[in-house]
């Protein structure tokens, strides 16, 4: 008994080897199965990933139906529409009437629509803006007649005989007021005498000057000839009244 060898059991050791063995196999084949079922990667099949890949991006593309267009069929006016040129001649011809009604003025005319504040247009006689344009500026001298130095009564005989041919009119203002029509103010018209009483109090008229156009005058004052406005304050709160010679007074 004391040299015999203990008893081994073999078979419990083989039995769970066999068991290792088998759950072993068991692992392999369903890793094997599982890659087997899963889809190829870019590792696996290159070709094969790079063909999936295109046909998803074709799927989700959008596709279009033809003849079907997502543009706004409305046309919309621009906001700020390209006015259509004149004609080169339109405007040729247009120019040349303008250039053509200047051309039918003078200076003499311009110059004097501008003292006057008037349309060009009202300025026709000829004879009355060269007397002006002759005279303007010279000094004033009480007594005086001519261009050395003149007054407001001898201007105004001296515009009156030579401009519109009435001869003879009184020397003194006063004298002048006397022998014309009393003509109201809103009815004056060129070659018309204004008068004024510039002396203090009274109204005793001690001045005058030839009416133009546009409540304009031309006179003698004391800063020489001039051409004043009859609506300003000094002219307009002194005024005694208008006159129209007996003959001769209608304007050329």
């Amino acid at each position: 008994m004391g040299s015999q060898k203990p008893y081994l059991c073999t078979y419990p050791v083989s039995n769970k080897k066999m068991k290792n063995q088998f759950i072993l196999s068991l692992i392999l084949i369903f890793a094997c199965g599982c890659h087997v079922l899963r889809p190829g990667t870019t590792a696996d099949n290159p070709a094969e990933s790079v063909q999936t890949t295109t046909s998803l991006d074709r799927s989700t593309q959008p596709r279009f139906l033809e003849g079907i267009t997502t543009a706004d069929e409305t046309t919309k006016t621009p906001e700020n529409p390209v006015k259509p040129r004149a004609s080169s001649n339109h405007s040729s011809s247009k120019g040349s009437s303008e250039i053509g009604s200047r051309e039918k003025f003078n200076s003499l005319q311009f110059k004097y629509a501008i003292l006057t504040n008037s349309p060009v247009e009202l300025l026709t006689n000829q004879k009355l803006l060269d007397f002006m344009d002759q005279w303007y500026g010279v000094p004033y001298h009480y007594g005086g007649k001519d261009k050395d130095g003149i007054d407001c009564s001898a201007f105004a005989s001296l515009l009156m005989a030579n401009v519109y041919e009435v001869n003879g009119l009184p020397r003194i203002s006063k004298d002048q007021y006397l022998i014309s029509r009393r003509v109201k103010k809103r009815d004056l018209r060129e070659g018309d005498l204004v008068f004024f009483h510039t002396l203090g109090k009274g109204h005793n008229v001690t001045h005058v000057g030839v009416y133009l156009y546009n409540d304009r005058f031309i006179h003698a004052s004391i800063s020489g000839v001039q051409i004043s406005n009859l609506g300003e304050g000094y002219y307009s709160s002194h005024f005694v009244g208008a006159g129209r010679v007996i003959s001769g007074t209608e304007s050329n």
